[in-house]
């Protein structure tokens, strides 16, 4: 809420909060930022286990437009133990007007799974795909759990803007210097 009450206006906010129990709130708080600042497009990913109450807390503040399916392929599938499902995909809940139209299946590449960088990351190719077909060059693309900062990567990489966040602030100072590199030796 902090970054939106600077006065900053993404486009498009693009972002994959925290999915263990404890941080439930997170997607609430996400949800009343992003209607309090009018951002005309959010997209949150979402792990399934606790599926019902992320999309009830952001439904409770943002007009629901779709869920987009995000493939995860290859040894890239989460082993939900209790309920004994290999899973090879997330759910990326889309808010806002449509403008375009878009697919609703987003992909990262086959065994593409990213933690280099952050244990939750995702893969550079995934983000890419969904931020490519979400947004469109020069716009501002937000993501308020920034992590190893991948949305911000591939959104530089594909001519958007970017503004990011997290509440760690190694994630940041690494963030910031990740992008530097990689920004730097185009």
């Amino acid at each position: 809420s902090e970054l939106f009450a600077s006065g900053i206006k993404p486009d498009a906010v693009i972002t994959d909060p925290p999915y263990p129990k404890e941080f439930l709130p997170v997607f609430a708080e996400l949800a009343e930022s992003c209607k309090a600042a009018q951002v005309p497009l959010v997209a949150v990913m979402s792990g399934q286990t606790y599926l019902p109450e992320v999309l009830e807390m952001l439904c409770k503040h943002l007009q629901y437009r779709w869920t987009l399916a995000y493939l995860t392929p290859g040894g890239q599938a989460v082993q939900q133990f209790p309920v004994k499902v290999n899973c090879f995909w997330k759910p990326v809940f889309l808010f806002g007007d449509a403008i375009d139209w878009i697919g609703d299946v987003a992909k990262s590449n086959t065994n593409d799974n990213d933690k280099r960088f952050h244990n939750w990351g995702q893969s550079e190719s995934g983000m890419a795909d969904l931020v490519e077909r979400l947004t469109k060059p020069g716009q501002l693309v937000c993501d308020p759990f920034g992590g190893s900062f991948t949305t911000g990567l591939v959104s530089l990489q594909l001519g958007r803007r970017f503004v990011g966040c997290d509440i760690d602030e190694k994630c940041v100072s690494f963030g910031k210097q990740r992008i530097e590199e990689i920004m730097c030796n185009r």
